[in-house]
């Protein structure tokens, strides 16, 4: 096996293990995308690795997080009856979710006066990879940086979601607001909480996407000169 191939591998037997690691001790700070990108990252530092080598070993688990996003179509199609009499208040909540999760961050990184490529990164911090990186791409974001930042924050929404949204709030809400706010992490983790949360947070993710998908380029382009950019 070749070197990239045992980089690929590793991936996927550390991310089982930092999984099975947090389903056993039950403790939420062992998300198992943080768990296991720390270990990863220790051992190609270890190994002396290019990380850009590493990241081309393991480009295939980018491309499968496409056909993964429309997988989620499965929860979706079982609570079909619940999502279609709560259309209204969902569509509304999203369209509302989605200017909120990009404008309130792009607003906070202007206002910290982080640098501009920074700051158009954080327009796509909301919206799960396979969107961020042709978003990122058409507002002249720093694809990587984009990446990083979509990453960092569903790692740290899939922990902070189950502490916060406290059980007064029912499933479809829960959901909502996991797949609006932390996206894929956000939804795995709302999978494990019930059918019915992953199915909203699904649902939420993968609208929230196509949405800011289709307006945040368009108003980019007429609305970047206002804000200086």
């Amino acid at each position: 096996m070749s070197l990239g191939g045992w980089w690929l591998l590793a991936t996927l037997v550390v991310y089982l293990f930092a999984d099975i690691l947090q389903q056993r001790l039950g403790w939420l700070i062992l998300q198992p995308m943080l768990t296991s990108v720390l270990i990863l990252a220790a051992a190609v530092a270890w190994r002396g690795q290019d990380i850009q080598a590493y990241r081309q070993a393991t480009a295939p688990l980018v491309w499968v997080a496409g056909p993964l996003t429309v997988g989620m179509a499965i929860p979706l199609f079982r609570e079909r009856a619940l999502i279609l009499a709560q259309w209204r208040p969902l569509l509304l909540t999203l369209l509302l979710g989605s200017l909120l999760a990009s404008g309130s961050a792009f607003a906070l990184a202007c206002l910290w006066q982080l640098p501009h490529s920074v700051a158009k990164a954080f327009l796509t911090r909301a919206i799960s990879l396979p969107f961020c990186l042709p978003v990122a791409h058409l507002v002249g974001a720093p694809v990587g940086l984009a990446a990083v930042i979509v990453g960092i924050s569903g790692v740290f929404g899939g922990i902070a979601a189950p502490l916060l949204l406290s059980v007064r709030y029912d499933e479809a809400s829960r959901g909502v607001a996991m797949g609006l706010a932390a996206h894929g992490i956000g939804t795995a983790v709302a999978l494990r909480l019930s059918v019915r949360t992953g199915a909203h947070a699904a649902l939420a993710m993968m609208l929230n996407g196509l949405i800011t998908s289709l307006w945040l380029p368009w108003l980019w382009r007429h609305a970047a000169y206002v804000v200086g950019f």
